[in-house]
């Protein structure tokens, strides 16, 4: 008996000691990560492409293992030999990945080619609107080195966020962002205080935040308004501004044209603000695709009841564009004269030169708006 009772006793530990090693053994397996590829992302470096330009592509598994140089990539169906790719012509471009018979997302760009350059424009005697809505440009001379202006961009970002009819622009001077025009007209107008915010133009200098100049321009009668578009394409600007007449205006009247940014940062610090360098300044003046002060609508082209159009296309964008996005433009009309004004700091500045807006509209790139 004693026997049988060692064998028992000995087969019951080997029986233990295989389930245990099966157990371990199983614990084991789970623990060794699935390697294996279920499926593959294909991205590009940018969201468009326009005709000239390169694609740089990767290809990446369900691990997130880069695996492009051992896939497969078509476009159009046929097999592609090199990255990036070149966007040589215009049209429609559907890529797609392979790997170990395991197909990705496709990924298609419309590749558009920009217009050539043009600058035209026309007066049809009807098609104005009978009424315009007066809106208001609030034009904002400031700059990274100056700490009193933080205060003006927020009187007149607070003004544009409460109404549709009011718009900013930010004119730079002394600073990364301050381009050719911004300087001039500083001195050209004599601005020697900063901040200095234009209502509708220099004769009135906004008391900010008190709206009550904004609100008397906002409730005066237009006899002028404005319809604008402006998209991109193929890498280029095309607009074009269609300034309707309520009356025939009695003097000499002009057109200028701004290319804005929404919003930018600078590596300039703002003084008078704790953001420093990370602080957003609205709405800055990228480009004017006018003459500086403006370029003269033609008498016979500003009769009442009809509409000028001035169309322009393949304008280069500037190299300071952050974001294309962004980017909003701005067209206004206005007149020319000189006066007399005492500035900030009581000097006396005769026959200086002025302009008041009769109209201003705004448009998003990729956008229209029509006459209101």
């Amino acid at each position: 008996m004693k026997n049988v009772f060692k064998i028992q006793s000995i087969l019951c530990f080997f029986l233990v000691l295989s389930c245990s090693s099966n157990e371990e053994a199983a614990s084991e397996n789970q623990n060794i990560p699935d390697n294996s590829v279920t499926s593959i992302n294909l991205t590009f470096n940018k969201d468009s492409y326009y005709v000239g330009e390169y694609g740089f592509y990767v290809v990446r598994d369900n691990q997130n293992n880069v695996i492009t140089d051992d896939a497969s990539v078509t476009v159009n169906n046929v097999a592609l030999t090199v990255n990036p790719y070149n966007f040589e012509n215009p049209g429609s471009y559907t890529f797609v990945a392979t790997y170990e018979n395991v197909t990705s997302n496709s990924v298609t760009f419309e590749v558009e080619s920009a217009s050539e350059y043009s600058d035209t424009s026309s007066f049809s005697s009807s098609g104005a609107p009978a009424t315009f809505t007066k809106k208001v440009l609030l034009e904002d001379f400031t700059g990274t080195w100056c700490p009193n202006c933080p205060p003006a961009a927020a009187a007149v970002e607070s003004a544009v966020d409460g109404n549709p009819n009011i718009f900013g622009v930010g004119y730079h001077d002394g600073d990364p962002m301050q381009i050719e025009e911004t300087m001039f007209w500083t001195n050209y107008y004599h601005v020697t205080a900063f901040p200095t915010v234009y209502v509708n133009g220099p004769d009135t200098r906004w008391n900010f935040p008190n709206m009550a100049q904004v609100n008397s321009e906002l409730a005066e009668e237009a006899i002028v308004g404005l319809a604008l578009e402006g998209q991109i394409i193929g890498g280029k600007l095309d607009l074009e501004v269609n300034v309707g007449f309520k009356t025939s205006p009695n003097e000499e009247v002009k057109l200028m044209i701004y290319l804005i940014e929404a919003t930018q940062t600078s590596d300039s610090p703002q003084a008078g603000s704790s953001q420093g360098v990370n602080y957003v300044h609205n709405d800055v003046l990228l480009e004017v695709y006018t003459d500086k002060l403006g370029d003269v609508i033609p008498s016979n082209n500003t009769n009442a009841g009809g509409v000028y159009t001035r169309t322009i296309t393949g304008l280069d964008l500037p190299s300071s564009v952050i974001d294309v996005n962004n980017l909003k433009l701005v067209a206004f009309v206005r007149n020319t004269y000189t006066k007399t004004f005492v500035d900030y700091f009581n000097t006396t500045w005769e026959n200086s030169p002025h302009y008041d807006i009769y109209n201003v509209q705004e448009v998003h790139l990729g956008e229209s708006v029509a006459f209101d």
